[in-house]
């Protein structure tokens, strides 16, 4: 397990490989010298292997709620209908920015827990006025639950052919297949803590031709957010504003060791950590949440979740997440995402049988 003296089982930030650590920690480059360039450029090619597209993949300074609202406020103006495929805390939050910068919004909404079909989108939009975007949460780290976005997206395309599709890939990105150019997605945004097995800081936005031709068509709106800005720097091998280039180097790093490994064997390296954690989880008699289709986090339902959290760290140093909003108290949360083996899973169940074993009222 990577890591000392605690161990992390939260879904992002994840666990840094050591080589990604001591790429951080260098002295910092100026960004506009030649060296930060060619390491950009390095950065740029790798991330748009890693969506699998062709399109320009640009980096924001900030979390990845900043590039989804650097999305929201670069490519919508004020009146723009737009549907969210709402079924947990994040897609929620989707909403409310776009609500914020004036876009009418409509609602897939379904019960924490379950899943959003294609069938139900499908439905949707041949009994609404067509919309701009489509916004679709792929995985929901709230609660544990992945949707089947190529098929969504393919209804999509089918109903409403000239809608963007925007995909918050915040927990998927790295760990579920998210093909990009194959899929025709238009923005697809996630951060660098989860499956990029870096330390937060950065978010990361592709634009396909058509959210390319959005901006050129819209006012701006935002200033630092201004992603038609950031792109025309991204042409030229710069940052629009200056980056914190210790993040960018251990991203550099991060990616050569993502992209050796082959985007197929890493998503098959998350999908069988995830089974063996749910398989252990359920042989412990514990009851998961929801449908559990995340490969990046798994909710356990129990009625002293945060005791359980409390007694894995102080007698493990073990952290997972709890459950948010609606869930508080109710889960906790397991995440997988990034460079989790087996064994460490072996390790987390073992430290949660022991707890479980001290504390025979719970």
């Amino acid at each position: 397990m990577i890591g000392s003296t605690q161990r992390l089982f939260t879904p992002g930030p994840v666990p840094v490989p050591d080589n990604v650590v001591h790429a951080c920690a260098a002295q910092p480059l100026y960004h506009r010298s030649a060296a930060f360039k060619e390491t950009s450029l390095r950065v740029w090619d790798a991330l748009a292997r890693v969506y699998r597209t062709q399109a320009p993949v640009v980096v924001l300074a900030g979390s990845a709620m900043t590039g989804i609202e650097a999305a929201v406020a670069s490519l919508h103006a004020s009146g723009d209908s737009v549907l969210v495929l709402n079924n947990g805390r994040f897609a929620e939050r989707c909403s409310t920015i776009l609500r914020r910068y004036g876009c009418t919004v409509d609602e897939i909404v379904v019960d924490w827990g379950k899943t959003i079909t294609s069938e139900q989108v499908a439905a949707t939009l041949t009994s609404m006025r067509t919309p701009k975007a489509v916004w679709i949460t792929h995985s929901e780290t709230s609660t544990g639950v992945t949707l089947d976005l190529r098929a969504i997206a393919s209804v999509i395309r089918e109903h409403a052919p000239q809608a963007l599709i925007c995909v918050d890939a915040v927990t998927s990105m790295a760990v579920h297949p998210v093909e990009t150019d194959a899929w025709d997605l238009d923005v697809v945004i996630t951060g660098i803590q989860k499956g990029l097995c870096c330390p937060p800081g950065l978010a990361c936005v592709s634009l396909s031709e058509r959210a390319q031709r959005r901006l050129g068509s819209l006012p701006p709106r935002a200033y630092t957010l201004d992603l038609s800005v950031v792109l025309k720097h991204y042409h030229e091998h710069l940052f629009a504003w200056t980056p914190p280039v210790t993040l960018v180097a251990g991203l550099d790093v991060a990616l050569v060791s993502i992209l050796n490994v082959g985007m197929e064997a890493t998503w098959k390296k998350h999908q069988d950590v995830a089974d063996h954690l749910r398989s252990r989880l359920r042989a412990m008699g514990l009851t998961l949440f929801g449908e559990s289709t995340s490969n990046a986090v798994t909710a356990v339902e129990h009625p002293h979740a945060d005791h359980l959290r409390r007694q894995l760290w102080e007698q493990h140093q073990i952290v997972v997440a709890g459950g948010q909003d609606r869930l508080a108290g109710r889960i906790l949360r397991i995440g997988t995402c990034g460079p989790y083996t087996i064994h460490d899973i072996d390790l987390l169940c073992t430290a949660l049988e022991d707890v479980l074993a001290s504390q025979p009222l719970l």
